[in-house]
């Protein structure tokens, strides 16, 4: 079964990872020999942010891609449960880095309810607030 969260072993092993990943790509980049003296170390940076940025995004776009697969070609409405069609919605995912993914993102039409909604997740994920499916009464 799939895992909400990932220990701090796990990420440091992708870490570890993504590090043979870096080694080659330097090879990729510059063969056996490796850089030049005349490469700078700007060069050499550039070289590894434009592969932390293709790591990135190919991650993402992997695993969000994974989840909208799970979710079958129909959802229920969360008003009346009718069964509607998941389309996919271009929408690009601004990233804390200021690195920005394309994302393909799930989202129903229900025309009975005439309203658009996103599939929500199986269960919220823990200390996560979860949105009440109707407006709460007034409490004045």
């Amino acid at each position: 079964m799939a895992r909400a969260q990932l220990s701090p072993q796990d990420l440091q092993e992708i870490r570890q990872l993504a590090a043979r990943w870096g080694q080659i790509v330097a090879r990729r980049a510059f063969g056996e020999a490796g850089p030049g003296r005349d490469t700078t170390f700007t060069a050499l940076e550039q070289l590894a942010a434009a592969a932390a940025a293709g790591l990135t995004e190919g991650t993402l776009t992997t695993l969000l891609e994974q989840q909208a697969q799970a979710l079958g070609e129909q959802q229920p409405c969360p008003d009346c449960g009718r069964p509607c069609l998941v389309r996919r919605d271009e929408r690009p995912l601004h990233l804390d880095s200021g690195q920005q993914v394309p994302y393909r993102e799930p989202a129903c039409h229900c025309p009975d309810c005439r309203r658009d909604f996103f599939p929500p997740p199986a269960r919220p994920a823990a200390g996560q607030p979860q949105l009440q499916p109707r407006a709460a009464g007034q409490d004045r």
